[in-house]
């Protein structure tokens, strides 16, 4: 059960990247965007607390930030056992080619990937910020 949770929870996030990623191509402009080699890391947290769960946050200097916490909870399977399932609550940012800003502030536990999804410069993680958000 805690390996379906572990799957469904980043099947659900590769989701929803590739649905805010999947727009069309941008066409090339007169003033291109940093080489992907010219990108730093600003910040960079990890923590892994084996069965307690983890945590991390990172970012990036051309905009990209995404933090992410992941708990053990105690549930029942469909049984009625009890299980530990795995609850993630992250939050991640970036500019898109086009000059705005992209955010996605989620959970996943037992019951799939649950997403919140916007644009412009609120809503999502900020510099410094770390998950869980509970805005937006």
């Amino acid at each position: 059960m805690n390996k379906f949770v572990v799957f469904a929870s980043v099947f659900g996030v590769l989701v929803a990247v590739s649905t805010v990623l999947g727009a069309p191509a941008p066409q090339a402009d007169a003033s291109p965007r940093s080489a992907a080699q010219d990108v730093q890391t600003v910040r960079y947290f990890s923590e892994n607390n084996g069965p307690d769960g983890y945590k991390f946050t990172y970012e990036l200097s051309d905009g990209q930030i995404r933090s992410e916490v992941g708990t053990y909870k105690d549930s029942k399977d469909a049984d009625g056992n009890d299980v530990k399932v795995l609850f993630v609550q992250g939050s991640y940012t970036f500019v898109g080619p086009d000059g705005q800003t992209y955010w996605v502030n989620y959970t996943a536990d037992e019951n799939g990937y649950h997403p919140k999804v916007g644009t412009g410069p609120t809503g999502g993680i900020q510099p410094g910020q770390d998950a869980p958000i509970n805005s937006a």
